[in-house]
């Protein structure tokens, strides 16, 4: 009976791991840095293709990041679990560090 408790113990710790070292295979993950702001769609689109996007990323991807932008500030762009692409807006641009298509500042229209 005491092997069993232990065993149970153990095995609820394991599904328990903690948010910041679990691995995360969303898509897009939110994070905090930058301004909080409605990018205009076209403005991000445009930054995605630029920074070595899909269109059909840009299509499944893209409300997904400007959501994350309008809410946190900041979005991450991850294939197959690794992160390919960061989102973030200061001082009126914004700004996308891409493994594809390098570092890109694009000043939003207002």
């Amino acid at each position: 009976m005491k092997r069993m408790v232990v065993g149970l113990a153990l095995l609820l710790a394991a599904g328990c791991g903690d948010p910041n070292v679990t691995e995360d295979f969303r898509a897009v993950v939110p994070t905090t840095g930058g301004e909080t702001v409605q990018v205009p769609a076209r403005d991000l689109a445009e930054t995605m293709a630029r920074t070595g996007f899909t269109r059909q990323e840009i299509l499944d991807h893209g409300p997904a990041i400007r959501n994350a932008l309008a809410v946190q500030g900041g979005a991450e762009f991850r294939r197959d679990g690794a992160v390919a692409a960061l989102f973030s807006v200061m001082d009126g641009s914004l700004y996308v560090v891409s493994r594809r298509g390098g570092t890109y500042v694009h000043a939003l229209s207002s």
